[in-house]
């Protein structure tokens, strides 16, 4: 019976008791194109890395520097948000702040990479190939 009461306390202790917020962002980063997107998640982790159950967190995400390089397209209060690219490269900061306190929680630096060069070479040696055959 002890062994029971014991096993249920370290199962509270590490699996339902929150130690911290982990954020993901996948991808980590934003290409300077209209159509790239990235999508922010955040939730409570336990000791053992994992995200709690039933831990919910609300939260709500605000665009502190950069705004005019990207737009938060969707945003919920349970910790899930996506933003797209303005077509401009730079850096922003977005933070997080908690719904019920009003406290930030973290702030989250994105790099807006420039658009993909394997792309642009490829077009440069199209138009190479183009030039060549016109001749």
């Amino acid at each position: 019976m002890l062994a029971v009461i014991l096993l249920a306390l370290l199962v509270d202790k590490f699996v339902f008791t929150s130690s911290g917020v982990k954020i993901e962002l996948t991808p980590e980063v934003l290409r300077a194109s209209s159509s790239s997107e990235l999508e922010i998640k955040i939730y409570r982790s336990n000791l053992l890395g994992f995200k709690v159950p039933f831990g919910n967190i609300d939260v709500r995400f605000v665009i502190e520097e950069g705004a005019n390089l990207v737009e938060i397209i969707s945003e919920s209060p349970d910790g899930n948000a996506k933003v797209r690219s303005r077509g401009l490269e730079g850096e922003i900061v977005i933070g997080i702040y908690s719904i019920k306190s009003g406290m930030q929680i973290s702030r989250i630096l994105i790099k807006i990479l420039p658009r993909d060069l394997a792309l642009l070479n490829c077009e440069r040696s199209e138009a190479i190939l183009t030039f060549t055959f016109s001749r």
